[in-house]
């Protein structure tokens, strides 16, 4: 099995999503862009899209009003004002 990426997706009232996923795909200002664990490290902004992350190959789709992105080898971290589960 292939190793996860931690995920940790916080807002104002608290912590939506602290799990281990297969892989995270955001849009950025520069695009989309899909997160593995042992992705470089890098720090972005987030503009207001739809964003999802898999876990055994269930697909979860959040919509985001925009945010910062970090991102280290091990895990990734979105910090944003607005958080809504599409499914």
């Amino acid at each position: 099995m292939a190793n996860q990426i931690a995920l940790k997706i916080i807002t104002p009232q608290g912590v939506i999503v602290d799990n281990p996923v297969d892989i995270v795909t955001v849009r950025t200002i520069t695009g989309y862009m899909g997160i593995l664990y042992g992705h470089i490290p890098l720090v972005s902004t987030l503009i207001p899209s739809e964003m999802s992350y898999k876990i055994n190959n269930q697909e979860h789709k959040l919509s985001i009003g925009g945010g910062i992105l970090q991102v280290e080898q091990e895990f990734v971290k979105i910090l944003t004002d607005e958080v809504d589960i599409i499914n």
